[in-house]
């Protein structure tokens, strides 16, 4: 409760109105083709990175203007604006309406879409406001501008401020109310209570639809600080299920079926979470309506799946680019088109890599090029013109030929369109709730459940989009969930040919192999310090390790065989090349020791080789399924990944060893592994309260580092006490009288001891 109310603290004063000299105050005149009441004086903002045709931005005309008459001569002391990107927007002032001076440029920023800028230092003063748009592409969007009289006005800025606080007080309020319900239900309720699961599930219904109300029936404006409050609250209320097991353990036990109730309204909310609130978070230009599919990533990856032979790993942008100059009388008419030239990652344009651009254009015979040109035209439809080229300045498709083989067999004979994209999203969809159903079949509940909370409420994919809308970017981790379920259930070959399908996807689960080889090596280290090594009895006890690198071997070998034949065995090398330089290059939405905490050299290969000594101390003496989940921890400091590839953090659930030989309640086991991932979602809230999407992601990476840290000691101190078998060994039953021999427990005959 104390931590639900100190949550609202914070977030209240972050709710103020926002404050300026033209906020809520109409345009008194507007010209050159603009809309006649533009509303970007209206304190509504959008989130940095929306699409610059998103609903709410409003378009300037080349040559338009939008004027304000303040009544007054006022000082003018700054100013901020949320606009297209790629264009310089003018603000200008004048004390008579006559004669103009231009005070501010805002400037271009290299990220896409509406992105904010500001000014401070103006020092003028005015009467009249004129905003005009130049340069760029032509294509003039504004979302929202604010002009300042003063420091305390900017203090205040709606643009300026965090845009991950709500702004809505109900959610603060509901969110809280619910907390304080499910905890006080949490402490009252013990094993002995027959009514309670009933009082606590009415109660958490009743919180849900009221939650469900606010979120999706009566949604407002964009506003993602909302989704991080709820992400954040989401994660405390898991922490108090989880935690209640902890307290008053022997006068008033926790009601476990009470605890799984609870779970499940979070993971329901947390899957809400990940859906923004059942929003769609995109916008269809063409149809101009949002949308819940990702065209901005689509574009990229369904071509390259299409195309592959064509456009291999380095061609999407260059025939993208090819494809709009057909439309505009060749590639001259897209000369200063900028793209990133995926040979090398090195931005450049139409003009600067022509050569390279007509190469692309030539592997394609006329009529795949009239059917690559049409699939293009669907997707230009939905972004823009400027949407799509604009898409080109980011890194293309990474995925591995085993990712584009199974996408190819998805796409490879479909047009371009919602439906093609839509079957895409709901196979991703149903391998990831396979997953989780997984997790809840080898681990139990409670396992799967936090699984789902976490993977709704942690932070570390935002970055004012999320995945849900792409097709198959989910499959890996949907693997990776149920190779770990089918190395719990002891389906070793299983589990190989699962770990390697999804290592073969996205590469970083072959960190699973690295850790899972570590309790067969130690096994060997300690055989051999006692003299006793042999092999054949190594091997027996560590038979489950060989048939999983069996099942490894056998199917990955299958699956690259088969991507190899399909696009040839120099995809591989290209894709290789292509991850190389990807991995090496440090970008704003990193979470990694490389990016963050040491760039490279010496430095960072001795960091790396510490981190696996360590690791190798924590799980050497680990259960296999702990040893192989405990890969995980590795990503962010071999890997150089990018923010949403470390949603792979909730397979960590599974160290929580809901079914074991130890007790529920011991508190070095599974609870501790759970509360510090929920705390890790819960401290990710706080690294948004910055505007300055770097420093929230430098933030989001220490914490993330911290987590794992702890998870690290938790399982360091667990492999330092005394080894308890599995099941209990079997007691020897006493010398029955003869004849005839009695029988033992259900009838079975005893073991010989």
């Amino acid at each position: 409760m104390t931590l639900f109310a100190a949550c609202a603290v914070l977030l209240v004063p972050g709710a103020a109105s926002a404050a300026g000299l033209i906020t809520g105050r109409a345009p008194s005149s507007v010209g050159g083709g603009t809309p006649p009441w533009p509303a970007f004086s209206d304190g509504v903002v959008l989130f940095d990175g929306a699409a610059w045709d998103a609903h709410g931005a409003v378009r300037i005309m080349p040559g338009g203007w939008v004027q304000w008459d303040l009544g007054r001569v006022e000082p003018v002391a700054g100013a901020a604006i949320q606009a297209d990107n790629n264009d310089d927007y003018v603000l200008s002032v004048s004390e008579m309406g006559i004669a103009w001076l231009e005070v501010w440029r805002s400037g271009t920023v290299p990220a896409p879409g509406l992105q904010t800028r500001d000014v401070m230092g103006l020092g003028t003063k005015a009467r009249y406001l004129r905003l005009t748009a130049t340069g760029g592409d032509g294509n003039y969007s504004v979302s929202e501008l604010e002009v300042f009289a003063n420091d305390a006005q900017r203090s205040r800025s709606k643009l300026l401020r965090p845009k991950w606080l709500p702004e809505h007080p109900l959610d603060v309020a509901w969110t809280i109310a619910v907390g304080i319900a499910a905890l006080a239900l949490l402490l009252a309720g013990k094993r002995s209570d027959p009514a309670v699961i009933a009082t606590a599930g009415a109660v958490l219904v009743g919180g849900a639809v009221v939650m469900f109300k606010l979120t999706i029936f009566d949604p407002p404006g964009a506003d993602a600080g909302r989704l991080n409050f709820m992400r954040a609250a989401v994660a405390l209320l898991a922490m108090v299920a989880v935690g209640r097991g902890l307290l008053f353990k022997k006068r008033h036990p926790a009601h476990e079926g009470l605890a799984v109730v609870t779970l499940g309204a979070t993971a329901l909310f947390g899957v809400l979470c990940f859906l923004n609130l059942g929003r769609p978070q995109f916008h269809d230009a063409g149809e101009r309506r949002p949308t819940f599919l990702h065209h901005y990533d689509m574009r990229t990856y369904f071509p390259i799946a299409k195309y592959f032979p064509e456009l291999r790993f380095d061609g999407v942008y260059a025939a993208s680019a090819a494809a709009v100059g057909d439309d505009r009388g060749g590639l001259d008419g897209v000369a200063t088109v900028g793209f990133r030239d995926l040979r090398t990652h090195i931005p450049t344009t139409v003009a600067g890599s022509r050569a390279h651009v007509e190469e692309v254009r030539k592997r394609f015979t006329d009529e795949r090029w009239a059917e690559f040109k049409k699939d293009m035209g669907y997707f230009r439809r939905a972004m823009s013109d400027g949407g799509f080229l604009g898409s080109m300045a980011d890194h293309g498709g990474n995925a591995t030929p085993v990712w584009f083989t199974s996408a190819r067999l998805l796409f490879g004979f479909l047009p371009a369109s919602d439906f093609a994209l839509w079957v895409g999203v709901v196979a991703d969809a149903l391998l990831l709730l396979l997953g989780f159903a997984a997790l809840w079949w080898a681990f139990g509940p409670r396992t799967a459940l936090l699984a789902a909370t976490i993977f709704g409420a942690m932070d570390f994919y935002m970055f004012g989009t999320n995945w849900f809308g792409a097709a198959l970017r989910h499959d890996w981790l949907a693997l990776w969930c149920l190779g770990l379920a089918a190395l719990k259930k002891e389906r070793f070959a299983a589990a190989g040919a699962l770990f390697a399908w999804s290592a073969l996807i996205r590469a970083f689960p072959a960190l699973t192999f690295v850790t899972l080889a570590v309790p067969p090596a130690w096994g060997a280290v300690v055989m051999l310090a006692r003299r006793k090594f042999s092999l054949k009895a190594w091997a027996s006890e560590y038979r489950g390790v060989l048939r999983v690198a069996l099942g490894a071997a056998v199917f990955g070998g299958l699956l690259f065989a088969v991507s190899a034949v399909m696009f040839g065995p120099s995809a591989w090398v290209d894709w290789w090349k292509k991850v190389s330089m990807l991995n090496a290059d440090g970008h704003l939405n990193n979470l990694a020791v490389k990016t963050y905490v040491i760039s490279g050299g010496w430095g960072f290969k001795a960091v790396v080789l510490a981190s696996l000594v360590l690791v190798a101390v924590a799980v050497r003496r680990a259960p296999l399924v702990e040893a192989a989940a405990f890969g995980v921890v590795l990503l962010p400091i071999v890997f150089n990944p990018a923010n949403y590839y470390l949603h792979a953090v909730f397979l960590l659930v599974v160290l929580g060893r809901e079914r074991r030989e130890e007790p529920l309640e011991t508190p070095v086991g599974g609870r501790l592994d759970w509360l510090i991932l929920l705390l890790m979602c819960v401290a990710s809230f706080f690294t948004s309260l910055t505007p300055d999407l770097g420093w929230h992601f430098r933030y989001d990476t220490w914490v993330l580092l911290t987590a794992l840290a702890l998870v690290w000691v938790v399982q360091v101190v667990r492999s330092f006490r005394p080894e308890v078998p599995l099941t209990p060994a079997p007691v020897a039953a006493a010398p029955a009288p003869e004849p005839p021999p009695a029988p033992v427990g259900n009838g079975e005959a005893a073991a010989a001891p």
